[in-house]
């Protein structure tokens, strides 16, 4: 194993076992010294999750009846909210996290083991109900079961998106969400590797670097998409536009992952102003009057209302703030009536409006046995537009290093070039089976619904094929596997057949300025005070990027809102 990876999944581990209280303080700083960090920094460490630990067990041991401010969910952007809310000590914030807080294990810590949290006991599980439009297949959703959320399990990109994008966002919910708002907090929030630029962050709490740099399928995918005309970039987040081929960032350091767990909540815990609360499902939100007054949880086994003063923040994700939403009676009014749920506010959209992307492997037999793995496996990100008119990509293709999830092919005896369609037309929905918060949900993606995905999609396809295919691959590969002489209808059928998912779920809560939308340009639910949802839900569109850090994005100025909206 390279050093780099063994020491960083070392500290990784060390740490996040001692904030749980899994060893003692002397055994973790003997850990660190014995890893090379300095005996200041070690001292410093182990005094803070010592700390941390006996806070967070005297606070649950004392869980009071009301807190100002109530966050469910320790996903991404709860955990930021848990940390800028809980700042200064100004306020009392409980976050409520149904899932656990063992992020220490290697399918998390470790870049290459992220695939294998999806089906796990760090994933919710959920399916969707068999697709119309692919064959009544059932495709997994993935949605992180543990602190840091689809931070923790996710493939670890860091993407901002592109300027045309937020002009989407700005256009529909004001300009708290352009691309200056957004790339400012992106430059805020990140400590890039190669340094501070126009766009790119020095200083913040999320170090990121750009990985797998020597491999030779990234300079070939980069090369190859030359050869299509497709212009080389030196830095895939340092413009406005993400258009061209370069090779993606990751949010990793000293070979491991660091989610947003690790940045904004586990520093956070020692204070006396922040107590969280995990293994705890918040089943109902409490709403009398027209205000958000509390939530309904399952605390130790048994069924408790929690007061908040001033708000309570769903950070609960795409899939489970719509589901939370529903069950405390906000959302389509005919859908609620039917499963017996008394109705507070009529939203139709709350649900609605679910967006995803989707991702297809490419397979090529390659001369030789691939050399090592590097980074979580990605080699080469190009972004295109199918068409000169869109006023950004609308495909992004991802190179990898080996071939995964193939029986016809054995993982390192070949490359996978992967389309992915990033901005699909087709619109799903998230809708409730019963009023028990454990029944099943119905998860519609509604995945290439409309034509123009097909095509959409068919063209970047075809255009990966080229990719794979070109000269800059020659010293590479044997020979194509997949889709060998396929036409269009060919391919249309393949991709029907064997897309994935991203797992970036969003949309449901839809955030704009038309009355229609369900939460405000604040991020407030409409009809409802006191109570706002802050999370890739509240995405009008998807990005063309990975969602991680546009969520982050989105939390920080939420933040902002909420501060301003009660002075200490």
């Amino acid at each position: 194993m390279d050093r780099n990876l063994y020491r960083g999944e070392a500290i990784n581990s060390l740490i996040d076992a001692a904030y749980r209280g899994r060893i003692s303080r002397r055994t973790f700083f003997r850990g660190l010294a014995s890893l090379g960090i300095a005996t200041a920094t070690a001292y410093d460490m182990a005094e803070h999750a010592t700390f941390a630990h006996a806070n967070q067990s005297a606070q649950n041991a004392n869980l009071k009846g009301e807190y100002d401010y109530i966050v469910v969910g320790a996903g991404a952007a709860g955990c930021l909210m848990a940390h800028r809310l809980s700042q200064g000590g100004r306020a009392s914030v409980l976050v409520i996290e149904g899932g656990g807080t063992n992020i220490e294990q290697e399918k998390i810590s470790g870049p290459l083991g992220w695939p294998t949290n999806i089906g796990s006991d760090t994933d919710w599980c959920h399916k969707t109900v068999p697709m119309a439009h692919l064959g009544n297949r059932v495709i997994p959703v993935p949605v992180g079961k543990v602190i840091g959320g689809g931070s923790s399990i996710n493939a670890m990109m860091w993407l901002r998106g592109d300027k045309a994008d937020f002009d989407e966002w700005e256009a529909k919910a004001g300009p708290n969400w352009g691309f200056d708002a957004i790339a400012g907090r992106f430059k805020k929030l990140e400590r890039y590797a190669g340094g501070e630029g126009q766009y790119r962050g020095g200083s913040g709490p999320i170090p990121t670097q750009t990985t797998a740099l020597s491999h030779p399928v990234t300079r070939a995918v980069i090369e190859a998409s030359k050869e299509q005309g497709i212009p080389e970039k030196s830095n895939i987040n340092g413009s406005a536009s993400m258009l061209g081929a370069s090779q993606t960032d990751h949010n990793i350091e000293n070979g491991r992952r660091v989610s947003a767990a690790h940045c904004f909540l586990m520093p956070a815990l020692s204070r006396s102003s922040l107590t969280l609360l995990t293994d705890t499902p918040v089943w109902r939100l409490d709403i009398a009057n027209g205000t958000c007054r509390g939530v309904f949880a399952t605390v130790g086994g048994q069924e408790r209302r929690i007061a908040a003063a001033k708000e309570v923040v769903l950070c609960a994700g795409a899939i489970h703030s719509p589901k939370i939403l529903m069950l405390s009676g906000v959302g389509p009014a005919e859908h609620l009536r039917k499963l017996g749920i008394p109705v507070i506010v009529d939203r139709p959209e709350i649900g609605a409006n679910l967006q995803d992307h989707v991702l297809t492997r490419i397979y090529f037999r390659s001369k030789t046995k691939m050399p090592a793995f590097e980074g979580t496996g990605v080699s080469g990100t190009t972004y295109l537009k199918t068409s000169a008119s869109l006023p950004g990509p609308d495909i992004q293709i991802l190179g990898r290093q080996n071939v995964f999830g193939s029986a016809d092919i054995k993982f390192d005896e070949g490359y996978a070039i992967m389309p992915g369609l990033m901005k699909a037309k087709s619109r799903g929905s998230v809708r409730l089976t019963g009023t028990d918060p454990d029944s099943p949900l119905l998860v519609d993606p509604n995945y290439l619904a409309e034509q123009a995905d097909i095509d959409t999609y068919v063209a970047g396809m075809q255009l990966g094929i080229e990719i794979g295919n070109a000269r800059a691959f020659s010293d590479i590969r044997s020979e194509q596997f997949s889709l060998r002489g396929a036409n269009k209808a060919d391919i249309a059928d393949f991709v029907r057949k064997t897309f994935v998912t991203y797992f970036h779920y969003a949309g449901t809560c839809a955030m704009g300025k038309e009355s229609t939308a369900p939460v405000d340009e604040a991020l407030r639910v409409r009809g409802v005070d006191r109570l706002r949802v802050v999370d890739a839900s509240v995405m009008p569109t998807l990005p063309c990027s990975n969602t991680h850090a546009p969520v982050l994005a989105i939390a920080d100025i939420a933040a902002d809102l909420i501060l301003a909206s009660s002075p200490a």
